[in-house]
């Protein structure tokens, strides 16, 4: 049919629902469409529907042929593969298959996260409980706060967590209540709430008899005078230290 795509079921591929409904979505692609122009019309994820067009036989037009031998001969491949495919207006797969056919091995920032990977594999059990810029510290790594986190939680090494008072608030009281009283997002305090498993609140903000319970009237005045009696331990701390450092 016009328009359409004229594709062929692979021989030996076995069929499946799966499979059956993405070869109907790849026909219906019109021919000579780049992946990106055929994933934003099949509102579909770009290396999904690179890997089933690749599947069906679907001819996606070679972008590495958009750009000069010239131009890659005078790419620097030490930058990374977003950089690069800015530059020369291709896509980042593009430029990954031009490092791998040319032998090019990985970009600088890949290197350093690599050994980034490697040593927080071969020293987690030391590094359990660090703060992350201690992490930094230790390893001298150059990389960005964020991408350091995410390393050390991709290979399960256990976050810092100071002894905070909201590990031991009154867990009957809404959300809503102890983070004003706290002085935390609701939404802080409700991932803790789950974090530690400590169980839905025993009373409801949103309705109007919570307020005339005198349970929970108790409850909220003695989580305020718990969150004060911190506040003024704090304060008393920071003086304290003040005043050896004038010493």
């Amino acid at each position: 049919m016009l328009g359409k795509s004229k594709l062929s079921w692979p021989d030996g591929l076995k069929q499946t629902d799966i499979r059956t409904e993405w070869f109907g979505k790849i026909s219906r692609l019109a021919p000579g469409l780049t992946v990106e122009k055929a994933a934003r019309q099949l509102r579909e994820p770009y290396g999904t529907v690179r890997r089933w067009g690749v599947l069906f036989g679907y001819k996606f037009p070679d972008r590495r042929r958009s750009v000069s031998r010239e131009q890659w001969s005078r790419v620097d491949w030490s930058r990374r593969d977003a950089d690069i495919a800015r530059e020369l207006g291709v896509t980042r797969e593009c430029v990954r298959l031009v490092r791998r056919a040319r032998g090019m091995g990985p970009s600088a920032a890949q290197t350093v996260t690599r050994h980034l990977e490697h040593f927080v594999q071969i020293n987690r059990d030391r590094l359990h409980g660090l703060l992350v810029e201690e992490v930094i510290a230790h390893c001298g790594t150059p990389l960005a706060y964020h991408v350091v986190r995410r390393v050390l939680r991709e290979n399960d090494v256990r976050p810092h967590e100071p002894q905070s008072p909201l590990r031991n608030v009154d867990w009957r009281l809404p959300n809503r209540d102890l983070a004003q009283i706290w002085g935390a997002s609701p939404r802080y305090i409700a991932n803790l709430r789950a974090r530690l498993d400590a169980g839905p609140a025993q009373w409801n903000a949103r309705r109007r008899e919570t307020d005339q319970n005198a349970k929970y009237a108790a409850a909220l005045a003695q989580e305020r005078q718990k969150a004060e009696a911190e506040r003024e331990q704090k304060v008393a701390k920071k003086a304290k230290g003040r005043a050896k450092a004038l010493v």
